[in-house]
């Protein structure tokens, strides 16, 4: 065979891999096995990055202990919460086992959609699709994002379908796991619409809303109408940067799609117009607008972006050249292994002129979680005299579920106002000794213990929170900072750490 057969032949292997159809039982089956080995060496690592996903088994385990039912966090995630509570007594290598086989599905539903569509390369497609660094990695932790998403795919699919009630239960699920699923709600009414199903949307908006009341019942019964709370503060500009930049897609993974862009600019000049006249492409862009314009209100975590991926991959198939698609896809996940780092936590001119190649996405983001632990185990570590209080900062929720066994986790004031009242109202205390870790301490709490003669050590990142939100500083009312080798973990929120 001579080199130009070889050329061609490889060639033709590649564009049959290209259109293989993950929804026949044995590429689908190879596919998942690949999809599950790679993430089996980082199901034991812990429940995540995020301190949310430790708040997660904080609920859990105290509606084991107590049969009481608290929010991991407000306004709630009540579906996912009750789900974990029968998976928690496996630990985290359970809770992320069912979350990775949970993603999965989704691929499977995200597979299907994309062959009704008849989308150009849905091999290739479905294939980057399972092993995107940001779903890959909260498809390995204790989080909702990969539940709400595959129950988001079956919504729409269902409305492709044309099964209105079942589209509106999957998406009154999805809401149940995480809230801002009501933002597909007009999206998927639209393609109802689009399709003649006009008189449809009434019984989906019906079935929505009732799977979600239904969903969120604990949360009322608790809360009341005083349930919808969250943690409010502002982003600056260089953050959010940083996470679409850094954490979306990780830099070459960026680079990759900007650059596939700019080679498909002629497609891609179609689509205002067909979004007159074709249905799924207005349905696509409508669906990443609301996103967000949702995420510019609190860009706190790349996650919050999760459902706008298959969306955005849609778009990509169907105006994206075959080789333009192929090398954005292998961009985004060559991001996942190493990528462009810099050593300081902003995404600018400056810090790029001294990026590296590094540890990508999802390597980075194990990294985090080791260091996380290594934090928590100097933490509990430290000399501490009897009849003490130790503000631990953000690494709390991560701390009382891994010191179970030696520490009796409780709340420390009923507070209703606050986001979570096992994690920012909690504590976790070896009784015998009187030694007690919480996250934060509010001044009027933290008078009355200092009352009761309790000496008080802190982190930095205590220290910084304390001051942002309750307006006092620890250290000049006697609290004086544990002497660590590490000053404070790198914080994963959701994707990777943001010192990549």
């Amino acid at each position: 065979m001579n080199q130009l057969t070889l050329r061609t032949a490889v060639r033709e292997k590649i564009a049959l891999a290209a259109e293989t159809d993950f929804t026949r039982v044995r590429p689908f089956i190879v596919l998942g096995l690949l999809f599950l080995v790679l993430r089996a060496p980082f199901l034991n690592y812990g429940h995540g990055t995020d301190p949310d996903a430790w708040r997660v088994a904080l609920t859990a385990h105290h509606l084991l202990d107590t049969g009481e039912y608290f929010p991991s966090r407000l306004p709630g995630n009540p579906l996912h919460e009750l789900v974990m509570t029968p998976l928690i007594a496996g630990g985290w290598v359970s809770t992320n086992l069912a979350t990775a086989l949970v993603a999965l599905l989704g691929v499977f539903l995200f597979a299907k959609i994309a062959k009704h569509h008849q989308l150009p390369h849905q091999g290739l497609l479905t294939f980057g699709f399972a092993f995107t660094p940001l779903l890959f990695i909260n498809s390995i932790s204790t989080m909702d994002y990969m539940w709400t998403l595959t129950a988001i795919l079956a919504s729409y699919h269902s409305v492709l379908r044309r099964q209105p009630v079942w589209a509106g239960l999957f998406l009154g699920i999805a809401i149940g796991f995480r809230l801002q699923s009501f933002l597909f709600f007009p999206p998927l009414a639209l393609l109802l619409w689009r399709q003649d199903l006009g008189r449809s949307i009434l019984p989906f908006g019906l079935a929505a809303a009732g799977a979600a009341l239904l969903a969120f019942a604990p949360v009322l019964a608790v809360y009341g109408l005083d349930f919808y709370n969250f943690f409010d503060t502002s982003v600056a500009a260089e953050d959010v940067l940083r996470l679409l930049g850094k954490e979306a897609l990780g830099v070459f993974g960026g680079l990759g799609v900007l650059a596939a862009a700019l080679v498909s600019r002629r497609q891609l000049a179609q689509l205002p117009r067909d979004l007159g006249k074709d249905p799924l492409a207005a349905v696509w862009v409508l669906i990443i607008v609301l996103y967000f314009v949702s995420f510019s209100r609190l860009p706190h975590e790349i996650a919050y972006l999760i459902p706008i991926f298959p969306f955005a991959y849609f778009l990509m198939a169907r105006y994206f050249t075959r080789l333009a698609l192929t090398g954005a896809i292998g961009a985004i996940l060559l991001a996942g292994v190493v990528d462009l780092t810099t050593p300081s936590d902003s995404l600018s001119l400056s810090s790029l002129s001294t990026a590296k190649i590094g540890r990508g996405l999802v390597l980075s983001n194990a990294q985090t979680m080791t260091s996380q632990r290594e934090f928590v185990e100097e933490v509990v570590s430290a000399d501490l005299p009897n009849h003490s209080i130790v503000m631990t900062g953000f690494i709390f929720p991560q701390l009382a579920v891994r010191e179970r066994g030696r520490l009796a986790t409780r709340i420390l004031e009923r507070d209703y106002a606050a986001i979570s009242m096992l994690s920012d109202r909690g504590e976790a205390a070896a009784d015998q000794r009187d030694v007690r870790y919480v996250w934060l301490l509010t001044y009027d709490t933290f008078d009355a213990l200092r009352s009761q003669g309790y000496a008080f050590f802190l982190v930095p990142d205590a220290a910084g929170g304390t001051a942002a939100l309750y307006d006092y500083r620890p250290s000049l009312f006697g609290a004086t900072f544990l002497r660590l080798d590490q000053q404070r973990p790198s914080s994963g929120k959701g994707a990777a750490s943001t010192d990549r």
